[in-house]
């Protein structure tokens, strides 16, 4: 019976042996895809807005553009002044707004490029524009130079030397916004601008930008 025992604990033994040695000799089916690499990096818009430089009559002289200028007016005179935006390249597609302030009276005018440029609100003296279409600077291999707002001033001709002396100094101002057209369609965007420029209340113009 002790032979019988031994045997037997001698025969587990072995067994036990013969499957730990041959588990190194399995082969398990398997692979590894190639690695996929997925880079972030943050979008952005950049514009500016200039005109031409003038002379002391108002009239464009060359030079470098600049962001201000100075006119003297009189009765009958057509003053040279062309605000321009600009996207800058490498900016992402957006649309672009222009906000006219001017404290001018109707004796003068502006010869507004309404083709280009599409009114969207406007409260008093200011008015808000949106570009007629959207611009797209990211792959541009320069930067993009949109038409300008109006490119004249026209003083009336029946402007008085009373008129003059009840205006006295006034300004006209235009500054440039930009918005992504990503994730927003043309309405939201107005809505964004007229929020940031219009007073509380303003009602805004819906235009289909493409």
């Amino acid at each position: 019976m002790k032979r019988s025992k031994k045997f037997l604990a001698l025969l587990i033994s072995a067994a036990l042996v013969a499957a730990i040695s041959a588990m190194p000799t399995l082969s398990w089916l398997s692979d590894t895809s190639e690695r996929v690499v997925n880079t972030f990096a943050g979008g952005a818009i950049s514009i500016v807005l200039d005109e031409a430089p003038v002379d002391a009559y108002g009239k464009e002289i060359d030079g470098d553009r600049v962001t201000s200028n100075s006119y003297k007016y009189v009765a009958g005179v057509t003053l040279d002044k062309d605000p321009t935006a600009t996207v800058l390249k490498g900016s992402e597609a957006c649309y672009v707004f222009i906000l006219v302030e001017n404290e001018l009276n109707d004796l003068f005018s502006l010869d507004i490029d309404t083709d280009s440029w599409k009114q969207v609100a406007q409260s008093g003296g200011d008015t808000l524009y949106i570009y007629s279409s959207s611009v797209d600077a990211s792959q541009a291999p320069q930067d993009i130079v949109l038409k300008p707002i109006f490119t004249h001033v026209k003083v009336s001709e029946e402007l008085t030397q009373q008129d003059i002396e009840a205006l006295g100094e006034k300004t006209l101002c235009t500054t440039a916004y930009a918005v992504q057209t990503a994730e927003l369609t043309s309405q939201q965007a107005i809505d964004l601008a007229v929020a940031e420029f219009m007073p509380e209340g303003t009602t805004a113009d819906y235009v289909e930008i493409v």
